[in-house]
Order: C-alpha cells, then structure tokens, then sequence
C-alpha cells in the first residue's frame, strides 16, 4: 500500500472511532463528562489510532521499489495541488521543467532518449518531450497524470540507460475529448500534437524562442493563425468545448482585438478577445466581459468553457465572467489572431489548447496554476537516487536492519510512551479550550445578569443565568450559591434575619468554594503526569537501550575477533537510535506539558480570583447590619 494510503486509513480509523462514540452517546449526555472525565474505551480508540499512525512511519520511510534495473537514476517530482483543485480530475497533462538546478544533464542520453516517467507504484506514464537541450541542460516535458486530487503526490523520472529508445507517446499524453494542441515549438512550424493532427492551413505570426513553456509565437494586429475544420473541431448545436491559451499582450493595443474565433454556418462564431486589454467572449453577439484588464508584458492564462447553457471566462485559473447561452453549430476552421471583421491580438500566444467539452473549474486552475514559470504544484527534487541505492531512506534501512532486540523493546516501549503522551495532549488540549470558551460564556452571563439583581439577591438570578455544564466557573458558583441559599434558609427557620448571615456562615462558604476550588484543579491536572514520565523516563530508556547496543555490538567484535569499523558502525549507529527514539518521546511531551500547563495555571488563577470576588460579594450582600436595616 502506498504511504499517502497508509496514512489515509490510520486517519480514517481515528475518524470512524470518533463518529461511532459520538453516534452511541446518549443526546443528554453532557459534553463534560466525556471531557474532563473521558472514558477507558475512548482512551483505548484514541491510543490505538496513535498507535497505528506510528507503525505506519517504517512504511513512509522505506523508498519506493526500483522500476526497472536498466535504468541508472531517478528523481521524485512532487505533485501537490493541494488549494488548487477540489474535486478529482482525470488525465490532466502536467509540465515538468528539467534544468541544470535539479538533473544532471551528463547522466542522459544525447537527445533524452532515456527518459521516463513512472508512478510510485511503478506503472509508466504517458508523456512527450516539448523541449530538450543536453548542452544547454533543460527539458520540459508534458507528463499525463491518471489522477490529480486535492493533494500530494509522487511521480518518478528515470534516465541513465544508455541502450533506451525513445518512448515519446505526444498523442497519447491527452484524453481523447483533447482536440488540438499547439505548443509552437522554436524552430519548427506549428503543429497539431494531438491524435487528431490537424492541419494548420496559414501561420503569419512570428515564432520567438522565449514562449511561456519553450517558444511561443508573436502575434502582431494583421497575424493570425488558420487551423482548418475537420471532424474533430466540430461542435454541434448545445454541446460542449473548451478553449485556452498563455497570451502577454503588449503594451499598446488595438481598442478591440481577436485572440481566437470558431467559425460555424451562417455567420455564426465564438469570438475570445480584448477590448483594451480586458478579456470578453463572444457567441453570437452575446457578450460576457472580465471586470478588470490583463496586465501587459505579463503571462496570462486565458480560458473559456462552453455546455450545459453556459458560457464561462477565466483568467489565471478564477473565473471572471458567465454569459448565459448555448452554443450553435461551429464546424468551421479555428482563427488565433485577426479574424477578418477585427485586428488581431498583439502580443506573445503559447500552448493553445481545445478540448470538445466543458473542463471542469478544477481542470482549468490546475493548468493556469502548473504550467507557469514560478509555478509551485510541481517540483522537482535536487537529487538524484542511483539504481542500487535508496538514499536517506537506506540508511534508515540500514539503522533498522541492525537494531538487536532489546533495542527493538526499548524502541517499542517508548513508542507506547509517545502514543499515550499524544493522546494526553490531545485531549488536554481540547478540554482546556472549552474550558477556556465557558468559562468566557459564564463571566459575560455573570455581567449581564449582575444588573438585575435586587438588595438582598448580590449573587444574581440564577434562574436566568446559564453557562455551560464544563465551566469551572460556573460550577463554583453554584457551590457558593447553594451554599448561601441553605444558611439563608436556615436563618429564616431560626427566626434570625432572612436577609443576613453571620462571618462564621461566610467563611464556611468560602470553605466549600475552595474544596470545590481543589477538585477543579485536580480535574485540569488529571493525567499531566504521564507527560512527566515520557518526559523524564524517555531518555533514560533510550540511554538504556544504546548502553546495551554497545555492549552487545563490542561483544560481538570480541567474539570474532576481527575489529572491522564496518562491521561496528551499523551496530553503534543503530544503538544511537534508542536514544533518538527517547528524546522523540521526551521533546515533544515537554514542549506540550509546558504549554498545557501555562494554561492550566491562567484557569485556576481565573477560579482563585472569581472566588476571592464571590465571598467578597457575599459577605457585602448578605452583612447583618444591612438585614437590620432593611427590616
């Protein structure tokens, strides 16, 4: 199982034991009884899934198995589109850019031959070259992903096998609703790299080496592009397509300029184009039109998607404007640049692309957020793994292959340490939070029903008051007030003042808050202890563990009787990592203990200070000399 899968299943483990407990707790059940008091059974789930999480690190670190021995090196090249898309999209081609800063070129064949492309799990993906230049030391090519999700993930680039082939498969890096794609490659005329090959009938614009991706194509207000029609550009009446091209326009533009037409019968057409320099798009005289202008001498990406009676632009990836319409019937040739009724676009054009069908919003942001110059979804790691070699994850290999057993108990032990240390700080920390937020709702109920209170009731109306049953404030409170309410009803019992009560009733009062006062305390310090132990044993037991590593490795060299540094540096090294595993226990179990306990500590400074204040008021409220003369 791949590692991004392992840790996906850990989570959804620790998510299903949470939904299960809060499906089976009864409704009336109060939240603080699972905060402050929480169950051996919801203990049990939560260190399980840590658990769990933790044996899942041997899995991330161990590397991905080599594709095939023929091939000397390979890069990882992270995905991550993770605040890119949302949903899933399917075959979405991506730009990888190759250069001096993360391959060496040396290590290919002359004309990339070489190069390939493999997923983690080893399956080859389609792809073509755009660009390749070994002297120059630069490579972008265009790489199909299966899938692309909300997230991470790695992809391979092999090369160093000298006796390759070219594997360049351009049709098959797109999905077959692709239907034209034109990368306008320096030096070569332009040309359709899709299935389809369709016919470019006239180019009079200008190829330029500096395009967004390679070259790019110069488009001045009498240039244009003719891509004849053919079967595969054909749109019927109401169906779907997409449309998008990397356009710089130039600093002086015509008033009004075609960047792309799609002609259809009787004089019907999609128009894509800037009026100034602010995008529009056209069907039939019906206009949808971007709020603000494209900045000049800037790439851009320019996209517009038509079906299901609407009609979208984007720019950058967001969309801008929707124009409600449903497309006619356009099996006419494709116009880019000057259409015969308006001057064309001025200014560079790269990677024009048609697809017959709507992409997805997703589709869209993915290509204008990858295909960029300063683009981050892709990135290329600086270092090259050789056939035979795992990198850093083999010495990790390495380290683990020659822990003895007791360093694997030690190991073990500690990892429970840190499992339940985490489960601690967890639930700590979320008890402390709604700890913190009651105790807050409280005081502004206490204030706002402070105002209402009459001569002889100092402590507010308790029936309009309300706080949340995990408010430590509250809970002292109602100690106090149950408290005052018996000795005030003893008084009237006794025929003493109703409305007083002697310093002796006080400060038995002020007794009962602070006993409640100490069992609050008790409650936030609950299980803090174990954060000690990891804190202060971690160590020790890491210690423990590396002493008796050396030992038996030294034993070992003794009983062979050959002292061979390779043959002592796994062991030693290998003993080493107890004592890392024990400072991964102890560091972060201080660091959280610390913090929790800095908030622990305001709390009971919160309690100390509302109690001081309560006894306070009582004492005022309820003085004999005030019962006296109000009778």
């Amino acid at each position: 199982m791949p590692t991004a899968d392992r840790w996906a299943s850990t989570l959804g483990v620790l998510r299903n034991s949470v939904a299960r407990e809060a499906s089976c707790r009864p409704a009336a059940w109060p939240v603080s009884n699972l905060i402050l008091k929480p169950g051996v059974g919801e203990m049990k789930r939560v260190f399980v899934a840590l658990c769990a999480m933790l044996m899942a690190v041997p899995s991330a670190a161990s590397a991905q198995e080599w594709w095939s021995d023929d091939w000397g090196y390979r890069q990882a090249i992270s995905v991550n589109a993770e605040g890119v898309v949302g949903d899933e999209i399917d075959n979405a081609p991506v730009l990888v850019r190759l250069h001096a800063g993360n391959v060496d070129f040396t290590r290919l064949q002359d004309d990339g031959s070489d190069l390939r492309f493999v997923t983690a799990d080893g399956t080859p993906l389609d792809f073509h070259l755009e660009s390749f230049n070994r002297q120059a030391e630069i490579a972008l090519a265009w790489v199909k992903l299966p899938e692309v999700s909300s997230g991470s993930q790695t992809i391979y680039a092999y090369y160093g096998n000298g006796e390759a082939s070219a594997a360049l498969s351009p049709a098959d890096t797109y999905d077959g609703e692709q239907s034209l794609v034109v990368h306008f490659a320096d030096g070569a005329s332009p040309r359709d790299e899709t299935a389809n090959a369709n016919a470019i009938g006239s180019f009079s614009g200008q190829l330029i080496p500096e395009g967004l991706v390679a070259g790019g194509a110069r488009f001045g207000a009498e240039n244009q592009m003719q891509v004849a029609g053919s079967q595969s550009l054909t749109v019927p009446a109401g169906g779907g397509m997409t449309v998008s091209a990397w356009i710089k326009p130039d600093n002086q533009l015509p008033a009004e300029a075609a960047i792309y037409t799609k002609l259809g019968e009787a004089g019907s057409r999609l128009v894509i184009g800037l009026r100034g320099a602010t995008p529009y798009v056209s069907v039939n005289g019906a206009e949808a039109a971007a709020q603000a202008p494209l900045p000049s001498g800037s790439w851009a990406h320019l996209a517009v998607t038509a079906g299901e009676g609407a009609v979208r632009l984007y720019v950058d990836g967001n969309e801008v404007a929707q124009l409600a319409a449903d497309l006619p019937a356009l099996g006419g040739g494709e116009i880019i640049g000057a259409n015969g009724e308006l001057p064309g676009f001025m200014g560079d054009v790269d990677e024009v692309w048609r697809a017959n069908t709507a992409r997805s919003a997703d589709f869209i942001a993915f290509a204008a957020n990858s295909q960029g110059r300063d683009a981050t979804v892709v990135q290329v790691s600086g270092e090259a793994q050789e056939a035979g070699e795992s990198g850093e994850h083999n010495y990790l290999g390495i380290l683990f292959g020659a822990l003895t057993l007791d360093a694997w108990i030690v190991i073990a032990i500690l990892a429970v340490m840190l499992a339940i240390a985490i489960a601690v700080m967890v639930l700590k920390a979320g008890l402390l939070s709604r700890v913190e937020r009651a105790n807050e709702t409280f005081r502004r109920e206490f204030r706002r029903n402070s105002g209402e209170a009459g001569l002889h009731d100092g402590l507010v109306n308790s029936d309009k008051l309300s706080w949340p049953e995990v408010s430590t404030l509250g809970r002292l409170f109602a100690v106090g007030r149950e408290e005052t309410r018996q000795r005030l009803a003893e008084g009237r019992r006794s025929a003493r003042d109703q409305f007083a009560l002697a310093p002796q009733s006080v400060a038995a009062i002020r007794a009962a808050m602070d006993a409640e006062m100490a069992r609050e305390g008790q409650r936030l310090n609950a299980r803090m202890v174990l954060l000690t132990i990891a804190i202060s044993g971690g160590p020790f037991l890491g210690l423990l563990g590396t002493v008796i590593g050396v030992m038996i490795t030294f034993a070992g060299v003794a009983a062979a009787g050959d002292v061979n540094i390779n043959a002592i540096a796994p062991g030693i090294a290998a003993a080493l990592l107890a004592t890392v595993a024990g400072l991964a226990v102890a560091i972060p179990a201080l660091f959280g203990y610390n913090w929790l306990l800095s908030r622990v500590e305001k709390i009971e400074i919160d309690n100390q200070v509302f109690v001081d204040e309560l006894e306070k008021r009582i004492a005022e409220t309820y003085r004999p000399s005030l019962a006296a003369a109000a009778a």
